[in-house]
């Protein structure tokens, strides 16, 4: 082999190898692509699974709700907030079922559909209004009483105000009496009122705790078999009920404690002035046609006026009030009340919200209890024999917490404007409509009944009830 030769495959090795050692590169090179693309696709993964948990169970979890001075409600606590207040609302439809009759089933009802909201409970679900609204107006409470009147939270107080609501139920052993119930003048006059005295001796800080240790236990008992009969897993503990009942009557406590702050007993004067005038009439009606000129109307009413004074002579010689009116009064319900008449103040606003004509309220405010007015009045209706009933004056006690609920209303109302508040979402506004120059007209008092056929009084041998629909009262 020539030195040529030789030099010329030497050559070509090289060049082979250097080939080789091309592809080796280019292939290590491309692992390590693969391998790095790889990695940052699996960190990217990893990062976005973190990042997830994060944010569902540290972010949201933290998230801020609302805020009030230096107290935060989160996403967590709103909904440990309003497990407290479904708990709170169980334990009240426990107790109002106590009371048996219609009532029990129908509040024994409400608690599954309680316990079904417990299921729906999550921090990533809308930010409850309601819970947020009662959270803030509670910390607004507690901060508030304490920085301006010194009011601080009493445990033994709050014990006892449990006690007082729940003891005649739950401890029927050591304390009497038994309950009554009444009907609330509210929104729901069906809805009954717990009307218990309270145990007849004050119990002392240790007999409050163990009392209330007792009531929550067997306020227990009461659920788990009221949700068990029908069923349910029951979701509360002893320990919601315990700490729902705690925090829904501190607010009670803090409340009554500002009000006694911003109302001393001591330097209340109650006023001698009625608050009501409760009436009976005898009623003569005067048909006057629409469009009847002064001088007709005057005649008109002057013949119906013999009418009317033959009545009130009738009365003045000794007969019953309530008997002539419910025999001979023009009043459709006249007939049915003995001319009892709406409740109305010293201004003419009824109880039903209508305005009794002058005439009517100036003959009434002059009458003592139990008179009779000395002639017939004349109003819009026809003539009106006027008996003063009843007049109604609250008692000190009565006035002194309409005072302090009064204000109290405008002190809490105020404390928005004192204390820092904040929210993730703005609550919806309130529009107040502007006062008007003057108070809208309530409508007349229809004094004389409304159009209506008087129905014909049963028979002493029939009991028959009345086929026409007699007007209500106004």
């Amino acid at each position: 082999m020539t030195q040529s030769q030789h030099d010329a495959r030497e050559q070509a090795r090289n060049v082979a190898a250097k080939r080789a050692t091309s592809r080796r590169d280019r292939e290590e090179r491309r692992r390590r692509l693969v391998l790095m693309t790889t990695g940052i696709t699996v960190l990217i993964a990893v990062l976005s699974l973190l990042s997830g948990v994060i944010y569902d169970r540290v972010y949201i979890p933290n998230q801020m709700v609302a805020t009030v001075g230096d107290q935060t409600l989160n996403r967590t606590s709103m909904v440990s907030e309003r497990r407290l207040m479904i708990a709170a609302m169980m334990a009240q439809n426990i107790l109002l079922a106590n009371f048996g009759g219609t009532f029990a089933e129908r509040f024994q009802q409400q608690n599954p559909y309680l316990e079904a909201e417990i299921d729906a409970l999550t921090v990533k679900g809308e930010i409850d209004g309601e819970t947020v609204a009662n959270w803030v107006d509670a910390q607004l409470l507690t901060q508030a009483a304490n920085s301006e009147y010194g009011v601080t939270l009493d445990e033994n107080l709050v014990n006892r105000a449990v006690l007082n609501d729940y003891a005649s139920v739950f401890l029927k052993d050591e304390t009497a009496p038994e309950p009554t119930v009444s009907a609330d003048a509210g929104d729901d006059p069906s809805a009954p009122t717990a009307t218990a005295a309270p145990p007849t001796a004050t119990p002392d800080a240790p007999t409050a705790v163990t009392q209330f240790d007792k009531i929550i236990n067997a306020l227990f008992l009461a659920y788990n078999n009221g949700l068990t009969a029908q069923g349910l897993t029951p979701k509360l503990t002893k320990e919601d009920f315990s700490t729902a009942l705690r925090k829904q009557y501190a607010r009670q406590v803090l409340t009554n404690g500002v009000k006694e702050k911003l109302v001393p007993a001591e330097s209340f004067t109650a006023s001698d002035q009625p608050t009501g005038y409760e009436t009976s009439q005898i009623f003569v009606r005067v048909d006057v046609p629409e469009g009847t000129a002064d001088a007709d109307r005057d005649t008109l009413f002057a013949a119906k006026r013999a009418e009317a004074e033959a009545l009130l002579k009738r009365v003045q010689g000794g007969e019953d009030f309530a008997a002539v009116a419910a025999s001979d009064s023009d009043y459709a319900t006249n007939l049915q009340h003995n001319g009892k008449m709406d409740v109305f103040d010293a201004t003419g606003k009824s109880v039903a919200g209508t305005q009794f004509e002058q005439s009517y309220v100036d003959a009434a405010l002059s009458l003592q209890v139990g008179e009779v007015y000395a002639e017939p009045i004349r109003t819009s209706f026809g003539w009106h024999i006027i008996k003063l009933d009843n007049v109604r004056l609250p008692s000190f006690d009565e006035q002194l917490a309409t005072a302090r609920g009064d204000a109290f209303e405008t002190w809490f109302a105020a404390l928005s404007t004192k204390v820092s508040v904040g929210y993730a979402v703005a609550p919806t506004a309130t529009v107040i409509p502007e006062a008007t120059a003057a108070a809208p007209v309530l409508p007349t008092a229809a004094l004389g009944g409304y159009p209506t056929e008087i129905p014909t009084p049963a028979s002493d041998t029939a009991a028959a009830t009345p086929t026409t629909t007699p007007t209500p009262k106004p």
